[in-house]
């Protein structure tokens, strides 16, 4: 066996030894070539981060396990008004609102738990102002140990500032809801109570959270109601029916079953789609019971002008017949037909002719208004001449106004000839104004009727210089049955119904009666009817 020591050692030339060096060198430069643009890349890189760390307008911030800041970017300054300088080495509490440093402790401990859950605080700026930040952060762990935490804090002074109006606006809005004295409330799809205010947890003697998520129809329909409610309501936010704006309905409150007239409007979503109803309630069961008390009014007031209409009737018929029997023996014994009478007697007679005939009047006025009011007079419509009519009534009002010496003037236009009209209610409506007229007109007055063609219409007017009518007593003249003068002592006979029957059978006619009068200067009622009721 040979030894080490005996091996030749091989001996290297001067042109090996370049050639080493030489690829020694290159591979120098390679390495110091590739750190260059490893150094670039990396200087790009932090840069590239830099710039948008630097550049970002949240806070980008670290704290040691200890709570002190150890790295936090520019925009610390735009938020708390400190520099990166003034903040790092600092603890965390010495920025953040006392009040909210046990809370924020409490946060951060569920942040080392492994809670990642986001935290709203008050932090104090540098000029001592208040501000809110929103947190979200992350606990560093190297090694297994807890050794700070990395987080993102963002301003929400503005958020919060909106946050705040928002707040208000609501507040004033259900301030302006709570003093209403009616039910606001809203309801979702479902039926569900999202909004109620003060009023309506008066009515229903519960508090606003223990109404809100209650169903409406559920809670506060009456048994027979609900379902059909529910139905109709579901059907509505479906589209399938239309939406009711209105509608009255019994719901329970505190005071038993009431009922309620119900405004509506229907709640969308940003897309249109409906999302609920917006109703206003108002409590009309007094109301209700007005009407129903009224409807019931009226039918016992029906009934009982119904039952006097058929005994006023009824009576004047029984009345007339003995009536015109009175009145037609009076005239034979005045007329000397079963034997002479004495000047005395004629007298008393007379007396009871003239009553008689005055009863027979009313008795007829009594049958003409029963029938109007029961809607059985119909018009008579026949082509009759008006010159003649007016000479019938003025034969037979002339010897009652030559009784007072009062002066009846009669004047017709020429261009009058006929007319189409229910001659009997025409001849009863000139008969009841001209012996009003001569009613009221003292002795020795003067009375003037006057019948003139306005284009298509026959206007009459009886015009007097009697005692006149107070304005406030114009509304009683055409009532029937009313008389200014009520008194049992008065001094113009008569049973109101003259001017009523003027009124009922003008109107019959298409036409209208107007009245002017002045106290102890007189009165003038007139009437207007078509030429032709036909065309009317």
């Amino acid at each position: 066996m040979t030894s080490k020591e005996n091996i030749p050692e091989k001996t290297l030339s001067e042109p090996d030894y370049k050639a080493i060096i030489k690829s020694l060198n290159q591979k120098i430069n390679d390495l110091n070539a590739r750190l260059e643009i490893s150094e670039s890349k990396l200087k790009e890189t932090e840069e590239f981060y830099s710039d948008r760390l630097n550049n970002l307008n949240d806070v980008l911030f670290s704290v040691d396990a200890k709570g002190i800041f150890t790295y936090i970017n520019p925009a610390i300054k735009n938020i708390t008004g400190y520099t990166i300088e003034e903040v790092l080495g600092t603890h965390f509490t010495k920025h953040v609102h006392p009040d909210d440093i046990g809370g924020l402790q409490e946060d951060i401990e569920r942040t080392v738990s492994g809670e990642h859950k986001p935290y709203m605080f008050r932090i104090v700026k540098k000029d001592g102002k208040i501000s809110y930040v929103h947190t979200t952060s992350r606990p560093i762990i190297k090694d297994g140990n807890f050794v700070g935490i990395n987080g993102l804090m963002v301003d929400i002074a503005r958020l919060k500032q909106v946050e705040v109006r928002l707040k208000e606006e609501r507040d004033r809005a259900q301030n302006y809801l709570d003093i209403v004295g009616v039910i606001i409330l809203a309801i979702d799809t479902e039926g569900n109570i999202k909004l109620i205010n003060k009023k309506g947890c008066e009515i229903f003697g519960e508090e606003e959270y223990q109404l809100v998520s209650q169903n409406w129809f559920d809670i506060y329909f009456p048994e027979e109601l609900k379902e059909k409610a529910k139905k109709e309501y579901k059907k509505t936010i479906e589209g399938e029916i239309p939406f009711k704006s209105y509608f009255e309905s019994p719901i329970k409150t505190k005071e038993g079953e009431r009922i309620f007239a119900w405004h509506n409007i229907d709640i969308k979503d940003g897309e249109g789609n409906v999302t609920g109803m917006l109703s206003s309630g108002n409590d009309i069961t007094e109301r209700k019971k007005a009407e129903q008390a009224l409807v019931f009014a009226k039918l016992i007031s029906e009934n009982a002008n119904r039952t006097k209409r058929q005994f006023l009737s009824n009576i004047s018929h029984e009345l007339r017949t003995p009536l015109n029997l009175i009145i037609g023996y009076s005239d034979l014994l005045y007329e000397d037909y079963v034997g002479t009478t004495s000047k005395e007697q004629k007298e008393y007679l007379e007396i009871v002719k003239r009553s008689g005939n005055r009863l027979l009047l009313l008795l007829n006025s009594m049958i003409d208004l029963s029938a109007i009011e029961e809607g059985k007079r119909e018009l008579d419509l026949k082509e009759f001449s008006v010159p003649v009519i007016i000479n019938d009534i003025k034969n037979s009002t002339l010897p009652m106004a030559k009784k007072k010496q009062i002066a009846l003037h009669f004047c017709v236009d020429e261009d009058i000839k006929t007319i189409n009209a229910d001659k009997s209610k025409i001849k009863t409506v000139l008969y009841n104004l001209i012996n009003n007229a001569i009613k009221f007109t003292p002795e020795g007055g003067n009375i003037d009727v006057s019948v003139v063609k306005d284009d298509e219409m026959l206007r009459v007017s009886v015009k007097d210089d009697g005692i006149g009518i107070e304005k406030e007593n114009i509304s009683k003249l055409f009532q029937p049955f009313s008389q200014i003068d009520s008194s049992l002592n008065r001094k113009f006979e008569g049973a109101g119904l003259g001017l009523s029957i003027v009124k009922e059978f003008v109107r019959m006619h298409g036409g209208n009666v107007r009245v002017e009068t002045e106290i102890n200067k007189g009165s003038n009622f007139s009437f207007t009817i078509p030429m032709d009721t036909d065309k009317n």
